[in-house]
């Protein structure tokens, strides 16, 4: 059989390093399923034991809608910088014939599409899916907020908004090297502005509408009557989150085959300092977690602990050195701590998201202020408006991230909120949560018996 029968029309597209870069991609992708089983088990473990299975399948569902719901455009709007950047004619419109769900370039194999058309398709490909998947991840965390009080319908209804529509938009204006805000100077490498810090904004707007979960806080002449699954069961949650989080983290730049990786904002950096930076992380914020855990005698801050250090650096893992991303870890449990304690005396239901969130508002800032002056932003190759590094991290840029992200949260949930809250119950009653969502929602419902006819023994006469 002749050689030239395995030949490729285009070779750099699958040659080793391209199928490398793709395999890396592969894992960091799949490891936000991970993720997804993470939450589920912190979840399943901190709501009342009747309410298990709801949880369970809201949140898979939720993930689910969030994901379809980036798939149909999302793509196209977050590669629509790119297409400007690099000076496509008719960019925006090009962008969504490529990438949309049935964009051309979505629906061809890699070594077919020349690179000079589009290099590293294949990469470009299982973005796709990783940002999708990011999406839904979104979605699944906008559930801890309000997990045992909010009903499925609408909570489904969020999550296609969400995902469909208000990630694309916040992804495009806060992530990737020539983003409108990055190309601005805003900094971001593991997508905190369009994940954690908007999942607590609209949490908390969620969270004060739907109110309390019954029996959480006491009142006069009532007792809290509120009791978790499985305080374990969140601890192993909280430990496959912290597995998961270096194999997402390698995902957010680009590989430069013998010269380097990149941050997704273009900033100079390597995957070894990150991988420290990650694990650093960890054990700053569950250190002082763990000290304020035996000191309060709640375990909550222990199980916190490593999720704020991680939270907190999620901006900076590419532009920071080792001890600084400890000073940011501390730095992040100690607000999530502060923040935790104002949420549980004022009767806010939402410890866990909106806590979070505050740490990386923090941590944004900790890095606008320890990495100013680091070149960021544009493409390789390009210069003027687009050059590459031609951008600089400072504080007031990450200022700016913060209040567009918290702007868009807050407008988003309100009129979702409102919108939805006109036109269906957005709440599981009392009664129905006390009794277990699990009974109420799957359960089958008892059939009555049929009426007996003439041909039923019973009836018959004579």
């Amino acid at each position: 059989m002749p050689a030239t029968f395995f030949s490729a029309d285009f070779g750099d597209q699958v040659d080793t390093n391209a199928l490398t870069q793709n395999l890396l991609y592969i894992l960091s992708s799949t490891a936000v399923v991970l993720a997804l089983l993470g939450l589920i088990l912190i979840d399943t473990g901190l709501v009342r034991r009747q309410n298990v299975l709801t949880t369970s399948i809201q949140k898979i569902i939720g993930f689910l809608v969030g994901t379809v719901a980036y798939m149909v455009g999302g793509f196209a709007l977050w590669n629509f910088q790119y297409y400007q950047a690099l000076g496509v004619e008719a960019s925006f419109g090009q962008a969504f014939k490529d990438w949309w769900f049935g964009g051309s370039l979505l629906r061809e194999y890699a070594q077919n599409v020349d690179p000079a058309v589009a290099p590293g398709v294949g990469n470009s490909q299982i973005f796709f899916v990783f940002l999708a998947l990011y999406g839904g991840f979104v979605c699944a965390l906008l559930h801890t907020s309000v997990s045992e009080r909010i009903r499925s319908g609408p909570y489904y209804v969020i999550c296609a908004a969400v995902g469909g529509i208000v990630y694309p938009v916040l992804l495009w204006l806060t992530w990737g090297s020539t983003s409108p805000l990055t190309n601005a100077g805003v900094h971001d490498f593991v997508g905190s502005y369009s994940s954690y810090i908007f999942a607590g904004v609209f949490g908390l707007v969620l969270t004060l509408r739907l109110g309390p979960r019954a029996g959480l806080f006491p009142k006069p002449g009532k007792p809290a009557s509120w009791v978790p699954n499985s305080v374990p069961l969140a601890a192993l949650g909280v430990v496959v989150l912290l597995f998961a989080a270096p194999l997402i983290v390698i995902g957010c730049g680009f590989i430069v085959p013998g010269e380097g990786f990149y941050g997704v904002s273009m900033t100079t950096t390597g995957l070894g300092l990150i991988y420290v930076n990650v694990v650093v992380s960890f054990a700053g914020g569950g250190a002082v977690g763990a000290l304020i855990a035996h000191t309060t005698r709640n375990p909550t801050h222990a199980l916190l602990g490593p999720l704020a250090g991680y939270v907190a650096n999620t901006t900076g893992f590419d532009v920071l050195k080792p001890w600084e991303t400890l000073l940011v870890a501390v730095v992040g449990q100690l607000v999530v701590a502060a923040v935790y304690t104002l949420v549980n005396r004022r009767g806010i239901d939402d410890a866990k998201v909106f806590p979070l969130a505050c740490a990386a508002i923090v941590g944004d800032l900790i890095v606008g202020a320890l990495a100013w002056g680091t070149p960021t932003g544009g493409y390789f190759g390009l210069t003027g408006e687009f050059g590459f590094q031609h951008a600089r991290i400072t504080l007031w840029w990450q200022l700016v991230g913060v209040a567009v992200t918290v702007a868009i949260a807050v407008v988003s949930a309100l009129l979702l909120v409102f919108v939805l809250g006109a036109v269906m119950k957005l709440r599981v009653t009392e009664e129905d949560e006390i009794t277990g969502a699990d009974s109420v929602e799957w359960t089958p419902r008892a059939k009555p018996d049929p009426l007996p006819t003439p041909a039923d023994p019973a009836v018959r006469t004579g």
